[in-house]
């Protein structure tokens, strides 16, 4: 990934970055960068609240009990487990990517 940025771009760009309230476009960059990190992060909370509602437990325990299952094929549940297994990866990945970036 390219993370040079060229002198025409930054000097046009850091005139409306400064007017914007950001001290520098690394400011600027950083500011978005978690701003989408915490959309995304609240579009897979939306997704896993969806799941708790749905089957009125948390991950862990609906995990448990299709981990449990044997020899039954129950597919909407096998679907939605995997949903929501990707979910909950997906924010502790994200939350975790959002720290580092807090940090950095």
């Amino acid at each position: 990934m390219d993370t040079s940025l060229d002198l025409k771009f930054t000097e046009k760009s850091g005139a409306i970055v400064t007017q914007l309230g950001f001290k520098n476009l690394k400011a600027f960059v950083k500011n978005q960068a978690l701003f989408m990190l915490m959309a995304r992060i609240e579009k897979y909370e939306v997704e896993n609240k969806h799941f708790e509602a749905k089957y009125h437990m948390d991950f862990k325990t609906f995990q448990t009990k299709i981990e449990g299952l044997q020899n039954e094929e129950v597919f909407t549940k096998e679907d939605d487990y995997l949903d929501w297994r990707f979910a909950k990866e997906a924010i502790d990945r994200l939350k975790k990517q959002k720290q580092e970036l807090e940090y950095a």
